[in-house]
């Protein structure tokens, strides 16, 4: 009882991520543009270090907003994407821009004398000692936008689940895709750190495909999954005394082995 009660911040602040980014991993999957949402990530751990070398606190508000105004920068750029030809292309451009903000966070930080320290929190994050407030500012900004993204289902599904050729969409509704986004991944890389983020945005969502070919099965299989993989990376982190994070990264990751004995079990 006791350590379940010492997880459950950490776990209900997973299974909130694991809602929203299921959800925006398997867009990312059908538009073929995987490493976006690393891009991202990294984008936001950038601002964070700019906010840390001026000194305010990397996990208070105002670097949640340096880190906010940096992503949606990125967000604006990657909503051009679509005009761009070639998904190689896109997806250099996109490795480009992960590089690029990884090698500026570096430069940033050595700065200070705590910056590599700080460095090591943004990649690894520290979702064992989230706060309730945190989670209730997550909590409220999820729940915004999935009736958002609701509402206007069938705009953000035909710029996803379309072909290229058939539609030529909107820059705004792509503006906008990146832009919420750009939102989610703000309020979760400070506390998650990189690593779980991306994790959480591919893993469960490409588990999930392996299984199904049916879009709403994808998503509740991605958070079924996503959740089984967050209690057994907290219980493992806790119990062995190993970093959170990563250790959190690498039972996710045992997720596609599992979808795909589920799915020999389906055809046999």
């Amino acid at each position: 009882m006791d350590l379940w009660f010492i997880l459950l911040p950490a776990f209900i602040m997973s299974a909130l991520m694991i809602i929203s980014h299921t959800y925006l991993g398997l867009h990312v999957l059908a538009r073929g543009i995987i490493f976006v949402d690393l891009a991202l990530a990294q984008v936001a751990a950038l601002g964070v270090s700019v906010a840390f070398l001026l000194g305010e606190d990397p996990h208070g508000y105002t670097a949640q907003l340096y880190a906010f105004i940096a992503t949606l920068i990125a967000a604006f750029g990657f909503a051009l994407l679509r005009r761009v030809s070639g998904k190689t292309t896109r997806e250099v451009i996109i490795g480009c821009v992960y590089v690029v903000t990884t090698a500026l966070s570096i430069m940033v930080l050595s700065r200070s004398s705590q910056g590599m320290d700080e460095l090591k929190s943004l990649f690894n994050g520290n979702i064992l000692w989230v706060s309730w407030q945190e989670i209730g500012l997550l909590a409220t900004v999820t729940a915004l936008l999935s009736i958002f993204h609701f509402i206007y289902r069938k705009r953000f599904n035909e710029l996803s689940f379309t072909s290229e050729g058939s539609s030529h969409p909107h820059f705004v509704w792509e503006f906008l895709f990146f832009a919420s986004f750009a939102t989610i991944i703000t309020l979760a890389v400070n506390v998650a750190g990189v690593l779980l983020v991306f994790a959480f945005l591919i893993i469960p969502a490409f588990s999930s495909s392996l299984i199904s070919r049916s879009q709403f099965i994808r998503l509740l299989t991605g958070w079924a999954l996503g959740i089984l993989g967050a209690m057994g990376g907290l219980w493992l982190s806790y119990t062995a005394d190993l970093p959170v994070g990563a250790t959190m990264v690498a039972v996710i990751g045992v997720l596609p082995f599992i979808a795909l004995t589920i799915k020999r079990i389906k055809t046999t």
